[in-house]
């Protein structure tokens, strides 16, 4: 009988929720009733109760991903599929497709990987190729960033980690990219579409705990950085779970400080890294090992022990960030972090000093010549002035090479240094995303008056010419006087000084401003400096000390007439101190790596592979366009032109005029996850006594169903759920591992692909 009755309210359950999921949020139209398991019309008096009181709407539950290291077929299975579902983001390949390079490995390993023997080493490269085709000039000129899974296969916390983390960064990007402002006028039907999927992938990932503004984040460096990602050099190693490859060490294969040079680019997985290295101007690299818990960065070698590197202070510097960011937990401390030879051990032929001084240390490095899978041309271990000057930091991510799952951490805060679920994993994904955020500044405009700004840097959009004059746009009233602006800098450690230009758009010639250059010579001869408001100097994002956010004020009553357009753009000079040097540098030169001078000396040039680094001192924002209305009416309003379409916002003296903008005006800001207002009958003295004889009849056939429902739901396991992903096109993305953030079972939750558009959770705030 007891089986029976779970089997009738199991079955019946999903008619009783009406498009409720487990994790308890709403798909139907009924959010609230559905988010609260009620009956609707219990759930409509609760809602008219709440509304009369002015009672806040109940939070949105968050749901939790705990993370568990990818097996080898795993990683195999989910970067292919990446590379269909987000071929606007990245392209995968192998070196053996990419480079003609031979597998390691015999017929029993890697068995996933067809057609040939042993396994193949895959690479991921994420870069916005709408925006930046490849071979343009502004592909070429992406700051370069790698992200080195492992090079030892028993230490397997980083392939997770870089893999989670470029997950995060696509699904940021895709989302974040839609509506296409194009498509609007010409195919309407498409741009609901597009609106609906927008709007349903950000709901999903608040779900997660990923903010507006996180997303927008994580969005601008997939679209302003080049992330190449080599998950498992070492895939033999990986895939057996042993450190070497073939009982060789793979980060003792490198050409640097050692003298045998049969002793070198032995193994497929240096080779592997060599030729990604030779393609590329990495200025920021991690490499991610195990076996401590330890951020170490160069000197690594024998040859420069108890000596600091030319590019000590920015190492230090950036490796206290890691650290910071990182954090810690109850049974692991943040990192520790320091040279290599220091707070690791010194290595011959290790790849970070390789990486980070063979272009401009040449007496130590030697040509390979390895007699292992038919040799490898010694002229690959040539090396130019301008390929290997980076910042390849070690990363030991855990005193276990393979952690307990309970200690990979999980998604709650997940991008907060100081998160509840912190583990190996999670704070490794920080560690990543924080090498493409700090490998290139950058400026943002993000306030103009009382609007806030967003989206000034879009996925899938061209940033070209005069562009930003209609996608970065805002307009005021005539009689606005003085304009008061708000921006950030990141990128940066420590901001040095940052101001905000203005001028005339007609004033300014088309060769030395446009929307796309990030470079602030010459502006000064055009533009006018704002007045402060704010400090002008002050700690970055991830230094230490409280962040600065800047502010200051333009005078548009003067000089200024009724229709005119003014150009506005926020300028920095950052980390001018990564210059500076110790007593102990040697050899005794100034900084040599390129992410160092790249921001500290705008003589610094480097060209290889196609690839440009152009040093400059001062870096700035998208230009921002006001334009003057030619009114001056009592209702004033700031409006802002995007991708979303036109926004209407009060100045401190106005309200709001109608908006046609996805979504309510500021002014009518709707709470996350709550709903529009409901229309119906009060409920009668009857319809109480009805519904609470109901509630209470099915009070218990619905937990014992939701119950047997989620334990059929976890027995499928998360590996079975990703193979169907997989193989099937049109399947949901995979169910992740949810908990309640206030406690609760562990059980699995279904959220469709949010390329499908087909599902909309709730009601949403303002996606702009």
């Amino acid at each position: 009988m007891k089986l029976s009755l779970s089997f009738a309210v199991g079955c019946f359950l999903p008619i009783l929720l009406s498009g409720t999921k487990v994790s308890g949020h709403a798909t139907g139209s009924s959010a609230t009733a559905a988010s609260s398991g009620l009956p609707p019309f219990l759930s409509r008096a609760a809602e008219q109760r709440r509304r009369e009181q002015k009672e806040a709407p109940p939070e949105p539950k968050i749901l939790i991903q705990e993370y568990e290291l990818w097996e080898p077929q795993e990683i195999r299975e989910r970067v292919m599929r990446w590379a269909d579902h987000y071929s606007d983001f990245v392209h995968v390949t192998t070196s053996q497709d990419a480079y003609g390079l031979p597998t390691a490995g015999g017929a029993t390993d890697c068995p996933f990987d067809l057609n040939v023997t042993g396994c193949l080493n895959y690479i991921l490269t994420i870069q916005d190729y709408d925006t930046h085709p490849e071979g343009s000039d502004s592909s070429n000129r992406l700051p370069e960033v790698l992200w080195s899974g492992e090079v030892h296969g028993n230490e397997q916390v980083g392939p997770t980690a870089v893999l989670e983390a470029a997950q995060l960064l696509m699904d940021a990007a895709t989302c974040e990219a839609h509506p296409r402002r194009e498509i609007r006028v010409k195919d309407p039907a498409a741009w609901d579409n597009e609106l609906t999927r927008a709007q349903t992938c950000r709901q999903e990932m608040k779900a997660y705990d990923i903010t507006d503004s996180q997303r927008q984040w994580l969005a601008r460096l997939v679209t302003t950085r080049r992330i190449v990602i080599v998950p498992t050099a070492n895939a033999l190693g990986y895939f057996r779970k042993v450190r070497e490859e073939d009982m060789v060490d793979p980060n003792r294969d490198f050409p640097y400080d050692l003298t045998k040079p049969d002793e070198c680019m032995v193994t497929v997985a240096a080779r592997t890294l060599n030729e990604v290295f030779r393609e590329h101007m990495f200025q920021l690299s991690l490499t991610f090992h195990g076996g401590m818990e330890v951020v170490g960065y160069e000197w690594g070698a024998p040859s420069w022990d108890q000596q600091d590197s030319p590019d000590d202070t920015a190492q230090s510097a950036i490796s206290t960030a890691y650290s910071r960011y990182g954090g810690g937990w109850s049974t692991s401390a943040p990192y520790k972090h320091g040279p290599m030879n220091d707070v690791v051990y010194p290595v011959r032929g290790g790849m970070e000093d390789w990486a980070y001084a063979a272009s401009w240390d040449p007496e130590r490095v030697i040509q390979c010549q390895p007699t292992t899978f038919g040799g490898y041309p010694k002229e690959k271990t040539t090396y130019n002035n301008s390929t290997l000057r980076v910042f390849n930091m070690l990363v030991e991510t855990s005193n276990k090479k393979i952690p307990n799952k309970n200690d990979l951490g999980t998604s709650l805060n997940l991008l907060d240094g100081q998160s509840e679920g912190n583990g190996h994993v999670a704070r490794n994904i920080r560690l990543a995303l924080l090498a493409a955020d700090l490998v290139e500044p950058y400026l943002s405009i993000v306030g103009v008056n009382e609007l806030t700004m967003s989206d000034d840097i879009v996925p899938l959009a061209r940033r070209e010419g005069l562009s930003c004059q209609w996608t970065n746009l805002v307009s005021i009233p005539a009689n606005s006087g003085k304009v008061t602006l708000q921006w950030t800098v990141g990128g940066a450690l420590q901001i040095d000084a940052t101001q905000i230009l203005y001028a005339k758009w007609s004033d300014i010639p088309e060769d030395v401003l446009d929307c796309a250059t990030d470079d602030a010579a010459g502006l000064e001869a055009y533009m006018k400096a704002g007045s402060p408001i704010s400090t002008t100097s002050g700690a970055g994002r991830f230094a230490s000390g409280p962040t600065e956010h800047f502010s200051a004020s333009i005078d548009i009553s003067e000089g200024f007439q009724p229709l005119d357009k003014i150009v506005v753009i926020a300028k920095a000079r950052v980390d001018q101190s990564w210059r500076d040097q110790g007593t102990k540098v040697a050899p005794n030169i100034p900084p040599q790596s390129h992410v160092v001078n790249a921001r500290t000396d705008p003589s610094w040039r480097h060209e290889s592979a196609g690839k440009v680094i152009q040093g400059r001192l001062e870096w700035i924002s998208i230009p921002l366009t006001i334009t003057i209305r030619g009114d001056s009416s009592e209702i004033e309003t700031v409006e802002a032109s995007n991708r979303f379409g036109r926004i209407d916002i009060p100045d401190t003296r106005g309200r709001a005029e109608p908006s046609d903008r996805a979504g309510p005006t500021k002014t009518e800001a709707i709470r996350p996850g709550s709903t529009p207002p409901v229309t119906f009958d009060p409920v009668t003295g009857t319809e109480k006594l009805l519904a609470f004889l109901v509630f209470a009849g099915i009070t218990v056939g619905l937990a014992v169903g939701a119950r047997a429902y989620l334990r059929e739901q976890a027995r499928r396991g998360r590996r079975t759920r990703v193979r169907e992903f997989i193989e099937d096109p049109s399947a949901p993305s995979p169910g992740l591992k949810f908990k309640k953030k206030n406690g609760g079972k562990v059980g699995y939750n279904d959220i469709p692909d949010h390329t499908n558009g087909e599902v909309e959770m709730g009601q949403y705030t303002d996606v702009v």
